[in-house]
């Protein structure tokens, strides 16, 4: 680390308002002294008083008073490796917007930064390998180990963005894991989302008008209009039905869904 870049991250980060604290030389301990980050500040004259003596202290972060959220995912063990977490949720349709503040760990882990206006937590194992943070964290240039913390993508603080609803809606108190997760999905995904995604996987020869007939009476099911229905049933049968019905076929199976729904109706 270059002598006094703390120092220099920490004065402009005081500039912007954040509270921060020194944190001993290759490691995450405060200094005797300083209680952590409840004693985090952003005035400057402090700061310089940590600091100048000490110009390779690492760099602690408040989270709470700046009302930010740092997901954290950890790498360290093979039995909770937090990549092979976010690959899992991204399978079940939650995914961590890459476009956020994002620094790169010394462990080789990720620190996501979002805005966050909920209670303070300290949640460790969320996920395996997935900590949620907004109560304090390291923060670039600190180091561990002579490995770097340090932004990614050219990216800063101003680019942080809301965290995304589904983690929102995870830190309400309820407990999160791998079963509520896809409790969940399966709630999210009960009409429309199923809907669609059936219609994309499409049928093949021998199944053609049975499946475009189910396909019709979901889409009326979940109140679309008819005319909707004509042109989205044209479409799957061209894209997804292999081979494709004759157009007239797809005409017969929508004048047939259509009379029953409107007997339904009356």
């Amino acid at each position: 680390m270059k002598e006094f870049a703390t120092l220099d991250k920490a004065i402009e980060l005081a500039q912007q308002g954040y509270a921060v604290y020194p944190l001993i030389e290759n490691t995450k301990k405060p200094p005797k002294g300083v209680a952590g980050y409840k004693d985090a500040t952003n005035d400057q004259g402090t700061i310089f008083a940590w600091f100048q003596n000490n110009p390779y202290y690492n760099l602690g972060f408040r989270l709470d008073t700046s009302h930010l959220l740092v997901v954290d995912v950890d790498i360290h063990d093979s039995a909770k490796n937090g990549r092979a977490s976010l690959t899992q949720l991204f399978k079940q349709g939650f995914t961590l917007p890459s476009d956020t503040y994002i620094e790169k760990t010394a462990g080789g882990g990720l620190h996501y930064f979002f805005k966050y206006t909920g209670d303070k937590l300290r949640q460790i194992d969320v996920w395996p390998g997935i900590d949620l943070l907004s109560d304090f964290t390291v923060i670039a240039p600190s180091e561990i180990n002579g490995k770097p913390y340090a932004p990614l993508g050219g990216r800063t603080l101003a680019d942080i963005k809301p965290a995304p609803r589904w983690l929102v809606d995870k830190l309400t108190g309820q407990k999160v894991n791998w079963s509520s997760e896809r409790a969940y999905t399966t709630r999210q995904k009960k009409y429309t989302g199923r809907l669609l995604d059936e219609m994309v996987t499409g049928t093949t020869q021998g199944n053609r008008n049975a499946w475009l007939t189910k396909i019709a009476g979901r889409m009326f099911g979940v109140g679309a209009d008819p005319k909707t229905v004509y042109n989205m049933l044209s479409v799957i049968n061209d894209s997804f039905v292999d081979p494709a019905l004759p157009s007239k076929e797809v005409n017969v199976i929508f004048q047939s869904i259509l009379k029953r729904e409107s007997k339904g109706v009356h």
